[in-house]
């Protein structure tokens, strides 16, 4: 019998064919280097409408159907982060790895282009929902266990590298929420999986569907816009 699992056998060959220079470098390392790079938003358009607008929607909308995520928007250097997890293999994506698996992305000065563009992008409050049968219990569990860290309007905390969720698309919301929940998916601070862990099914549904409907933000026109409005 063979020593490696159908999906042991796919991560092993994404492995072998990354760049030399991308195995040999680690996540914080190229972070770090695109960090010290200048942005150049015009290139980091090019490479999002060459690379990702097929899976991530021309707006960096995401497609909810297919729970691929929003990225307009979000922060520059959880974005950057993100990247580079995918491209030292820290974080599991096959569609993400064969995406930045090129000497075209995987290196510092196109994912600060990319990251920098994406996070001057206009954030649309338009994503994909769940049914709102539960929007009292989502906004119960949201306050309670993740307004904490990821703000009162899902807006998130740069510093620390703690994502803006509010707005995410429901689709993409539920597959996270649940893979935190069974502990499947690496690099995340062990309290977000226990908060999450204690969740039922409903429950994760619920708190996913109120994300989703959040504004990362406070309306100049409006004041606090919540989900009910």
């Amino acid at each position: 019998m063979s020593r490696y699992t159908p999906v042991g056998s796919l991560i092993l060959s994404i492995i072998l064919m990354q760049p030399v220079s991308a195995q040999q470098q680690s996540a914080s390392d190229l972070v770090n280097r695109a960090t010290a790079a200048t942005p150049d938003l015009t290139h980091g358009e090019a490479l999002f409408r060459h690379f990702c607008i097929r899976c991530h929607d021309a707006r960096g909308s995401g497609t909810g159907d297919r729970e691929f995520p929003r990225l307009a928007g979000q922060q520059r250097q959880y974005l950057l982060n993100q990247l580079a997890q995918f491209i030292t293999l820290d974080r599991y994506g096959p569609q993400m790895h064969q995406i930045l698996n090129q000497p075209t992305l995987a290196n510092p000065q196109a994912l600060s282009d990319l990251s920098s563009y994406l996070a001057a992008q206009h954030f649309d409050s338009f994503g994909e929902h769940g049914d709102a049968h539960s929007l009292g219990r989502g906004r119960q569990i949201y306050n309670e266990r993740c307004a904490p860290c990821h703000g009162t309007y899902g807006e998130g905390r740069a510093p620390v590298l703690i994502p803006a969720v509010g707005g995410q698309n429901y689709s993409y919301l539920l597959t996270q929420l649940k893979g935190f929940a069974a502990g499947h998916r690496g690099k995340v601070e062990s309290a977000l999986m226990g908060a999450v862990a204690s969740l039922s099914p409903n429950d994760i549904s619920a708190v996913a569907d109120f994300i989703s409907r959040m504004p990362r933000s406070v309306d100049p026109h409006y004041g606090v816009v919540g989900v009910d409005r």
